[in-house]
């Protein structure tokens, strides 16, 4: 333990040393001996620079990778992934100083001297247990994927996903398939498995049927309430037959479509000696495009309480919610 503390210690002071030059480089023009950042720079990219160094100064890590990164996108100059890395070592992000430092070891690999390779590669070996690995694997292609909330990319993710230790939490999303979530902890040093299987969204509607408390709401022959039936069902037709003794039977045929709430108000008639009944097929009512599961509908103004012709049983009301 003391000589990994040590050897952190010595790495840790080679690095802090790097936002305030930064001597190692790509050669400017054949030189042997490059300009320092703050002089081989120009433009924005300089302005940048300064302003990183500034926030490094005021211990704005955070500021200063932003800083630094902007400055890499106007030069390249494989040095600013350098002082990179600095940044997220001061915000304990190890997984992605050692994302950076192997950028920087790659980029820079033409001008850097036998020693800062060694301290390059020093600092990768103090870390590497501080930063584990994930391989994702998904079973469907095209889903989003996010960890800890951050958008990664899309399925297939090919290359091991590198994070600090400690719990994270991995998510794939995909249109017409349920979202799949696992919380992993993730060890530092190796790589762990995941695998995520994303199953199809079910089509399903709700229907809601309310009627007296002493009749028998029935769906499809099946699934018996008093009173009230509120449920979802699987998207396409469906018969509804509400009941009550001494009354009159309702019969209705309603189409639920995916995403749809569809209500119905049935009040029966007391039977009558010798009258004729006869059952009431009631069709679906067009919608609108675009319902979506799960939404809050509003009340369509067309659908209205439906008297019964004469020689037919009961009224309802029948309401199409829609978002």
């Amino acid at each position: 333990m003391k000589r990994w503390v040590a050897t952190f210690a010595m790495v840790a002071s080679v690095l802090a040393a790097a936002p305030a030059g930064a001597q190692t480089a790509a050669a400017h023009g054949g030189s042997t001996h490059p300009l320092p950042l703050a002089k081989s720079l120009t433009g924005d990219a300089r302005e940048d620079f300064e302003s990183a160094e500034v926030l490094v100064n005021n211990g704005d890590f955070a500021g200063a990778y932003a800083k630094f990164g902007q400055a890499y996108d106007l030069s390249k100059d494989p040095r600013l992934l350098f002082n990179m890395a600095i940044c997220m070592r001061n915000q304990h992000d190890y997984a992605r100083m050692q994302g950076l430092l192997v950028r920087y070891k790659n980029e820079a690999a033409q001008s850097m001297s036998p020693k800062e390779k060694t301290d390059v590669d020093n600092a990768l070996a103090t870390i590497r247990n501080l930063v584990g690995t994930v391989k994702l694997s998904a079973s469907e292609a095209g889903a989003a994927v996010t960890v800890d909330g951050e958008a990664l990319g899309t399925t297939p993710i090919d290359d091991p996903i590198s994070l600090n230790l400690g719990k994270h939490t991995f998510a794939i999303h995909k249109d017409g398939f349920e979202p799949a979530t696992r919380e992993l902890e993730v060890a530092g040093g190796s790589e762990t498995p995941l695998s995520l299987t994303l199953v199809v969204k079910p089509h399903v509607g709700r229907l809601i049927v309310v009627s007296d408390d002493d009749a028998t709401v029935s769906i499809d022959g099946e699934a018996a309430t008093k009173g009230r039936f509120d449920q979802q069902l699987a998207a396409g037709p469906h018969e509804v037959q509400v009941t009550e003794p001494s009354k009159l039977p309702f019969k209705a045929q309603v189409d639920i479509r995916d995403g749809e709430t569809r209500s119905m108000d049935v009040t029966l008639e007391a039977e009558k000696h010798g009258a004729k009944v006869w059952p009431w097929i009631v069709g679906g009512v067009v919608l609108a495009a675009g319902a979506s599961v799960g939404g809050y509908f509003l009340f369509r103004p067309q659908d209205k309480t439906a008297p019964v012709p004469a020689g037919q049983s009961g009224t309802f009301q029948l309401q199409v919610w829609r978002p």
